[in-house]
């Protein structure tokens, strides 16, 4: 209970109001102790008995007010609730001294002192009510205390009045209980509407935060992304005009036109980049895993990378491994390019290392570095970190946000090491893979357009596009597969209806006539389960990355492939789709054990 928030939040609260109502408790008790010495000090015969009653209920006001002073000035000391037991135990020491003293009227020659000593009695009663009614714990350590003494001193007398004034304290005493019960129900509820309002008082303020950071960020990557667009831009714009200079040589017109092609280049890249990130961000970028030799990758890396680390003079050392990763091959690829490339981009002399060990690749320069205040300000996007003797901004500020979201992706966070001028270590996680698994997978090394797992499988292709439904069937043409190329979801069941039984269903996502892919994989899927027939391998391609149903289709196991799609990255995940599928059939066949 003490581990509740809200119990936590009553608690402080009532903590509070305890300690603020003893003051009044005080000057009650004060008052009391000179009436009763006023009234009994003369007037009965046990005055050594009735000195000690007042030094006992004096020292326990006064430690009363020390436990009041405790808790003004140094709260932190204790817990609320510790302070709430704390404050229930001073109320039993000080309420017990009023409750017994209704022992001295009964024993006083006057008649009518106990029916006013009981009088005195329920009016403390009614402070205990208003101050620690809202407290179970505090409201029972002081009204039996105040009040069943003199109902059981009461009910013993023999007189009918005496019986009387006794029930009508039971009365009083059970009415207290019932209304102070409801007094704690509603001081909790109380509470609870404070501290609810009050939540979301503050959710609303962390939204709004959030809001405004994100509008700032978005401020900031579009000025970042329309700089890095225009200058490209403006670049092709004059190096263009250029070209109708008649004057201009045959040489300076080829040295233009590559110039013209640098910068489409540069365009391009940045393009991709900014989908890349956009991809990430949608939610719908999906992992497929693999079990692949990490040797297959750093080739493609050193294949890739080396004559652009030659060309600056840097040597680029990919260390060999016999390491099999289970990831996304083509993921964790990009996460590889980006840091390479990086690396070569920020090293003007040295080496460049690659390397696997512990569970970890690792990409290490010899570059300017990186401050270690700066090193979370480098996974934001279009940030870049300083560069020395003002040199000019070099890329994008993109690829270190994208290797961060992709690897998040993959399962793991990248861990950066880099001080200025002492070059940057950037750790990547990969889970080991099962060496047994590797037979059964595409080689990545592998051409996309051979290999036995694709050769005589039929393929249902789903496109409004005949341009790309043509590509598509020459394609998997070339890899030996049975293709039967449709425009909408009608012809789509039709080709079902007519037994053509698809191993695979390639659909684009956004169809003619406002249709979608997934309405149009929906109706495949009813026409083959009318049919009998099993469930298939289903693939989406798509451009779009707004959609919400993108996501909901990857949710269900859908693979999402965005535009524009590699042939090896679409022989890849069929086969793994494929693999699936038959470990699958292959588990549910398997007998079960004895």
């Amino acid at each position: 209970m003490q581990n509740d928030p809200m119990r936590r939040e009553i608690d402080k609260d009532l903590a509070k109001v305890l300690y603020a109502q003893d003051p009044i408790a005080f000057f009650t008790h004060w008052l009391s102790i000179a009436a009763l010495s006023a009234v009994y000090f003369g007037s009965i015969a046990q005055h050594g008995l009735f000195t000690a009653w007042i030094v006992f209920y004096s020292i326990a006001n006064f430690g009363g007010i020390a436990l009041w002073a405790w808790n003004r000035y140094w709260p932190e000391t204790f817990t609320p609730r510790r302070w709430i037991n704390l404050h229930a135990l001073r109320s039993i020491v000080l309420y017990s001294a009023p409750g017994l003293s209704i022992w001295f009227a009964f024993h006083s020659q006057q008649a009518d002192l106990p029916v006013l000593h009981t009088v005195l009695l329920v009016t403390l009663a009614a402070g205990v009510f208003m101050s620690s009614g809202f407290d179970l714990c505090n409201f029972s350590s002081a009204i039996p205390l105040l009040l069943v003494p003199a109902m059981v001193l009461n009910f013993s007398s023999p007189t009918r009045d005496r019986i009387v004034v006794g029930v009508v304290l039971v009365v009083f005493f059970v009415a207290m209980n019932v209304y102070a019960a409801r007094y704690r129900t509603l001081f909790r509820r109380v509470v609870e509407a404070r501290v609810n309002q009050q939540r979301l008082a503050e959710s609303l303020a962390i939204q709004q935060r959030v809001t405004e950071e994100a509008s700032r960020a978005r401020t900031r990557f579009f000025a970042a992304a329309s700089h890095d667009l225009r200058q490209p831009l403006h670049a092709i714009g004059l190096l263009a005009e250029s070209l109708k200079d008649t004057l201009a040589s045959a040489a300076q017109r080829s040295e233009t036109a590559d110039s013209i092609i640098a910068n489409v280049e540069a365009l391009n890249g940045l393009f991709n980049q900014v989908l890349d990130l956009a991809r990430l961000e949608s939610g719908v970028t999906q992992v497929i895993p693999l079990h692949f030799r990490l040797s297959e990758i750093f080739g493609r890396i050193d294949t890739q990378y080396r004559p652009l680390a030659a060309a600056k003079g840097l040597a680029l050392r990919i260390a060999p491994t016999d390491a099999v990763a289970f990831s996304d091959p083509v993921l964790l690829e990009r996460v590889l390019g980006n840091l390479i490339s990086n690396a070569i981009r920020y090293t003007e002399r040295g080496a460049i290392w690659m390397g696997y060990r512990s569970g970890r690749i690792e990409v290490r320069d010899s570059g300017i570095g990186i401050a270690p205040e700066e090193h979370e300000l480098v996974f934001e996007e279009f940030y870049q970190a300083r560069l020395p003797d003002n040199k000019p901004r070099q890329g994008h500020g993109l690829g270190l946000p994208t290797v961060r979201r992709l690897v998040n992706l993959l399962g793991g966070d990248v861990t950066l090491r880099s001080a200025a001028g002492r070059g940057t270590t950037v750790g990547v996680p990969v889970k080991r893979g099962d060496p047994d698994l590797i037979t059964i997978t595409a080689r990545l090394s592998d051409p996309a357009s051979v290999g036995p797992t694709a050769a005589g499988r039929r393929i249902l292709c789903i496109d409004d596009d005949p341009a790309i439904l043509a590509a598509l069937e020459r394609l998997l043409g070339r890899w030996g597969c049975i293709v039967r190329s449709v425009r909408d979801e009608r012809a789509a069941v039709q080709a079902v209806e007519d037994d053509f039984v698809p191993d695979a269903l390639l659909c684009d996502y956004q169809l003619g006539n406002h249709r979608t892919g997934a309405q149009a994989v929906r109706a495949v899927r009813q026409a083959l389960w009318e049919r009998g027939d099993g469930d298939i391998v289903t693939l989406m391609i798509t451009g779009d990355m707004a959609s919400s149903e993108l996501s909901t289709l990857a949710a269900q196991g859908i693979p999402v492939l965005h535009k524009p799609v590699t042939p090896a990255r679409l022989r890849r995940t069929l086969d793994a789709l494929w693999q699936q599928g038959e470990r699958n059939a292959a588990l549910e066949r398997r007998p079960p054990a004895s």
